[in-house]
């Protein structure tokens, strides 16, 4: 029997996001304040960001996206 493959971008299939957001412009908030680390720390991000890395996956999580 044919099963669908889990969409998070689709409400019916994930209630955690009704807006039906792609990866891509969910959590804007957390995305930015992650880019902008990344942007500013360069080469050092991955130990001046692990906060805001682990805030954005949180968010992403909140929304039905598997990370």
């Amino acid at each position: 029997m044919f099963q669908k493959v889990y969409d998070p971008t689709n409400p019916k299939m994930n209630p955690l996001n009704p807006e039906g957001l792609k990866s891509c412009c969910a959590c804007p908030q957390t995305k930015s304040a992650r880019d902008d680390c990344f942007l500013k720390y360069g080469p050092e991000a991955d130990e001046n960001c692990q906060e805001l890395v682990q805030n954005h996956l949180a968010c992403m999580r909140s929304l039905g996206f598997k990370l």
